[in-house]
Formats: C-alpha cells, sequence, structure tokens
C-alpha cells in the first residue's frame, strides 16, 4: 500500500513540475489505482462497550450537571448584587470589585466542596 502511495506522490510531483501532462496523468493514476487488488474483510466490532447504568447513576449524573449550572448562576447573581451594595456603600469600584471577586471565590470554593461529596 506504501508503495503505491508513493507512486501517486511521484505522479503529483511530476505533474507539478509538468514533466508530463494532465492526460498522461490521469492515464498513469487510473492504471495505478486499476492494479490494485480489492480485498472484501469482514470486521468485527471489538471496541467496549460501557456496562449499562442504573438509573439513579443516570439521575445522579444530570443532578450534577443540573448543580453545575445552578452553583454559576447563584456565583454570578452574588457576585453582581455584591458589586452593586459595595458601589452604593462605599463608592470606590476597585473595593467593589475585590470584595465581590472574594465572595464570588468563596462560593466556589463551596460549590466544589459540595461537588465532591
Amino acid at each position: 500500500m506504501t508503495t503505491i502511495l508513493k507512486n501517486l506522490r511521484e505522479l503529483d510531483t511530476r505533474l507539478a513540475r509538468g514533466e508530463i501532462t494532465d492526460v498522461e496523468y490521469t492515464a498513469r493514476k487510473s492504471a495505478l489505482l486499476d492494479s490494485v487488488d480489492v480485498v472484501e474483510t469482514d470486521f468485527v466490532d471489538v471496541t467496549p462497550q460501557p456496562p449499562a447504568q442504573p438509573v439513579e447513576v443516570a439521575e445522579r449524573e444530570l443532578s450534577g450537571s443540573m448543580t453545575w449550572g445552578f452553583g454559576i448562576v447563584v456565583c454570578l447573581g452574588v457576585l453582581g448584587v455584591c458589586l452593586c451594595f459595595a458601589m452604593l456603600v462605599f463608592g470606590d469600584i476597585n473595593l467593589a470589585l475585590t470584595l465581590g471577586v472574594t465572595i464570588l471565590a468563596a462560593l466556589t470554593v463551596a460549590l466544589f466542596r459540595s461537588l465532591e461529596e
């Protein structure tokens, strides 16, 4: 098979250099491809199939992904509330951002701990 590929690449190179014409290229390529014997094989699918999961496991996985989404929404909501509150109280954007990000980090750590359990 590698010999055929090598010959095809050589034909492509010769065509690119202009050593052969398009008609010669097509004729030689078709002759080369016709010289290949086609072998029919029946392949057996040996890929391992995962065992069927019980319904409880599937529900827990769905619940886990829903927890992630809900956790992200809650974290962004809390970050927005903290930023608004800090801006109203302190009037300093740097302090508001620091407070909001700190609370968001604490909530993220709490979310990861709850997902580990």
